[in-house]
């Protein structure tokens, strides 16, 4: 009785009948009972192949700047208008107080200056060698209107009260309580023009206001009529 090992086929024996057989195995070599190397021509491979999993740095590319809308720079262009208009106004406003501001002190000032004039007006009539009736620093126009009335008489105390006061404004005499009309006529002796206007009228008014006599329409109009000369030399620089 065999064993149990012969009774089964060399494995060996059962390849190589096998590879022996009519089927073709290109890897098999039957004259050297071998393995055949083979010559493997690679089909052409997709040009992506072996670059599916490489990842290749993709180009930054710049983009053009954002345009802005048109709506955006009308908007824009209006802020800047309505801030300029703004700071125009505010000047505006600013100027006008201001304005207003120096007209409020050049009107004090005008006002305190006219109350201090009108002030300095009834001190010199107050100074003045004799009391006149009408209460009032307008003696021109005083003294015009009773010449238009006639009364030369009363006309010529106003025209000698104006006299006596322009000459004290311009500093040619001091008007001061307790002087004569002779002491006034003889500080106008460095102006000898106006010291004979003067002396003119203070003859003619001293006759009406002491004498008690009426005047003539012709021996007031003497003095009436160096009024204009008697102001502008007045007006001159002292030599």
């Amino acid at each position: 009785m065999s064993s149990a090992a012969d009774a089964q086929p060399d494995p060996v024996q059962s390849a190589k009948n096998a590879l022996s057989s009519g089927s073709r195995f290109p890897w098999y070599d039957r004259k050297q009972d071998g393995v055949r190397r083979l010559s493997i021509v690679p089909r052409d491979a997709p040009k992506d192949r072996g670059q599916k999993w490489i990842s290749t740095p993709q180009t930054t590319t710049t983009s053009n700047p954002v345009q802005l809308p048109k709506l955006n720079v009308v908007s824009s262009t209006l802020q800047w208008l309505g801030l300029t208009l703004l700071i125009v106004l505010l000047g505006v406003i600013a100027y006008l107080i201001a304005v207003s501001f120096l007209k409020d002190e050049i009107s004090e000032g005008g006002s305190e200056r006219k109350v201090v004039q009108v002030r300095r007006d009834a001190e010199r009539v107050e100074a003045l060698p004799f009391k006149v009736r009408a209460a009032t620093s307008d003696f021109l126009a005083e003294g015009r209107r009773l010449y238009d009335a006639g009364q030369y008489s009363e006309a010529i105390i106003y025209l000698f009260s104006h006299e006596l006061v322009e000459l004290d404004k311009h500093q040619v005499i001091r008007l001061s309580k307790g002087k004569t009309n002779r002491q006034y006529l003889r500080e106008t002796r460095s102006r000898p023009l106006i010291a004979g206007l003067l002396e003119s009228t203070m003859v003619a008014f001293e006759d009406a206001f002491f004498g008690n006599k009426q005047l003539s329409r012709d021996v007031f109009e003497r003095s009436w009529s160096h009024l204009n000369e008697f102001q502008l030399e007045l007006e001159k620089q002292p030599a």
